[in-house]
């Protein structure tokens, strides 16, 4: 047929992912394609159309909320300034924290899934996952929740990750970040939170966890072709700066280098013989993230 596209010609076209294309039409009703012998073909209006929902979501708005408003109302809202996050209502994030209190795994990751289908992706990082992050760290530290349950946190938000980055990633994106804390630091929230981001903001997320060596951090670089590493840093020891050293002498030219995180403002990052960009906070990061796709 004159002037239809296979589902893959249009992950390419609109940037969006084969798992995003089928996720918006299956779960969403985004759009409607034609399904012939051939599968899924798109014509030109469905294009269009991606191409507007993918731009909103860069802003910000969930697909959830998105999927079924008519173009024309898809072309104000994208006419309009985009919204900082709105303030965080502690109610949302209970039942999540009633589910882990009971170390009931399942039941939190369900109420995660709700939340994701119903707010916007930049909402579902500033409203939910770091006030959860907060939370379970008052609690841990008050002695009302167990390591186990703050590693429950962390597991069902490292699948909150995964989930937003086969939605939000470019097809074939080669904006890869390697994300990771040195050695001693086990303290992976932050970097969870700025991989949440990144995805967002269309970058691919390569999120290898909490306290890792430096050279198997730069390892991890080389074999991915990343082009930024994020370092993040909560609770800086001795050897911090060493392994700070470690990593900027063998981080590949090519790659950026960010350093960010509660515990990154006491270390001077002008001695270690390159160019190391100090990120004061999430909102900085974000922009970090637009300048470089940028």
């Amino acid at each position: 047929m004159q002037g239809l596209y296979p589902i893959r010609a249009v992950a390419k076209i609109t940037g969006l992912s084969l798992d995003t294309l089928r996720a918006w039409e299956r779960r969403y009703h985004a759009v409607e394609p034609e399904h012939t012998e051939r599968g899924r073909q798109y014509g030109p209006a469905h294009i269009e159309r991606l191409l507007l929902l993918r731009q909103l979501i860069r802003q910000g708005h969930s697909i959830g909320q998105i999927a079924g408003l008519p173009d024309l109302e898809l072309q104000s809202l994208l006419a309009r300034p985009a919204q900082p996050p709105s303030e965080v209502a502690p109610a949302l994030i209970a039942p999540v924290l009633n589910a882990i209190e009971a170390f009931d795994s399942a039941r939190a990751a369900d109420e995660l899934s709700r939340l994701a289908a119903v707010l916007a992706p930049r909402d579902l990082v500033y409203q939910v996952a770091l006030p959860l992050m907060r939370e379970t760290g008052v609690r841990w530290h008050k002695g009302t929740f167990a390591i186990a349950q703050e590693h429950l946190v962390s597991a069902n938000l490292r699948s909150l990750l995964g989930g937003m980055m086969r939605l939000y990633r470019n097809s074939g994106s080669n904006a890869k970040m390697v994300l990771a804390t040195p050695a001693g630091d086990t303290h992976e929230f932050g970097i969870l939170a700025a991989a949440m981001l990144a995805a967002i903001a269309g970058m691919e997320p390569v999120y290898l966890g909490a306290s890792l060596p430096g050279l198997e951090i730069t390892r991890a670089v080389e074999r991915t072709d990343a082009r930024v590493l994020t370092l993040g840093i909560t609770l800086p020891s001795p050897d911090t700066p060493e392994q700070i050293r470690e990593i900027a002498a063998a981080l590949p030219a090519t790659s950026e280098f960010w350093v960010g995180g509660e515990g990154a403002g006491a270390i001077d990052l002008s001695v270690f013989g390159r160019r190391i960009l100090r990120v004061s906070d999430l909102s900085a990061f974000e922009s970090e993230c637009v300048r470089w796709k940028n």
